[in-house]
């Protein structure tokens, strides 16, 4: 069964994908011999023939789900994403457009609070060193926090030219602690500005999550999507396959879409789709396996393959490869 970019199969017949990758090495590994039974577009035909034990393993974009779990038995997940919004954008915008986009009262209050924090920490950092250090802590309050704000601005950016230093036990206690509070700062600043650039594109007023009850979603038929909004209350315009629900997007039969993160991410960046974007929170977290007949005889020795494939450095290369850095690999 096709799902970009978990199932993909090229013109020349040619099987490829994240999890067909995956299956691949665990049958080299194993020595299997394997033939494969393609199911294109028939979610429910794959998963039935799994439930009557006429297929050994299906090997396609499965999400665990408590239903499928009393019908047959899971792999260990090999991959864990979640669902996405994906939302119509805005023409490309100038250099200043597009600038003018990132400065919102969030970003704004993002560096009030980053400064604020720094002038913080340059006082305590004065306070503690003013008297024991005064060559590069001066002991006058203005130039003294000043330096302060220096040694903790260049502590946050790594920078570390070293022409403050703190020589106290309170001192050093406070650097220790600043440098890896810096961590969370500068990811929360960065993701901030992010944030800010993808909210500033956006055609509809949907932002995130909070603003999709006022609009007009869609969602793909029988999917953990259209269950996920079921469950939060809302109605979403069905279609049977995400390609459909996609066009309807940017034609602006509706204003969302709700479906698998990983797989909007791929098909937007494979069409070429510039008039779309996926937002940047997920929803609903699952993980991804394969799946297996009840009292499958292969099942033990392909989960302790997968689980030693999935720890190797080439499988989070062969994740970033088909979907990036925003999800991750199991």
């Amino acid at each position: 069964m096709r799902a970009p970019p978990f199932v993909l199969r090229g013109d020349d017949g040619v099987w490829s994908g994240l999890s067909i990758e995956l299956w691949q090495q665990i049958a080299t590994a194993l020595k299997l011999e394997f033939e494969m039974r393609e199911f294109d577009y028939d979610p429910d035909g794959l998963l039935n023939a799994v439930e009557r034990n006429e297929i050994d393993i299906a090997v396609a974009a499965l999400p665990v789900t408590p239903e499928g779990e009393a019908r047959f038995d899971y792999s260990h997940p090999y991959f864990a994403a979640g669902l996405g919004i994906a939302v119509k954008v805005e023409p490309q915008r100038s250099v200043l457009g597009t600038l003018a986009s990132i400065v919102t009262w969030q970003s704004l209050i993002t560096v009030a609070g980053l400064l604020g924090l720094l002038v913080t920490v340059g006082a305590l950092i004065w306070l503690f060193e003013r008297r024991r250090n005064p060559e590069h802590f001066d002991p006058r309050p203005a130039y003294g926090i000043a330096d302060g704000v220096w040694w903790a601005a260049v502590t946050m950016t790594t920078t570390g030219y070293g022409d403050k230093t703190p020589l106290t036990w309170r001192g050093r206690t406070i650097g220790l602690v600043w440098m890896f509070a810096s961590i969370f700062c500068i990811a929360l600043f960065s993701a901030t500005l992010a944030s800010s650039f993808v909210v500033g594109k956006l055609k509809t007023g949907i932002t995130g999550p909070a603003d999709l009850p006022r609009s007009r979603i869609a969602a793909v038929a029988g999917t953990v999507g259209e269950q996920w909004l079921g469950l939060q209350g809302m109605t979403a315009r069905s279609y049977p396959f995400v390609i459909q629900a996609s066009k309807a997007l940017r034609r602006g039969e509706v204003e969302a879409l709700v479906f698998e993160r990983p797989i909007l991410g791929y098909m937007i960046k494979e069409y070429g789709w510039k008039d779309l974007v996926v937002l940047p929170q997920t929803l609903a977290v699952r993980d991804y396996a394969f799946a297996f007949p009840h009292d499958s005889a292969v099942k033990e020795k392909i989960n302790r393959t997968l689980l030693t494939i999935t720890q190797r450095r080439e499988w989070r290369e062969t994740v970033q490869r088909y979907v990036g850095a925003s999800d991750g690999g199991g």
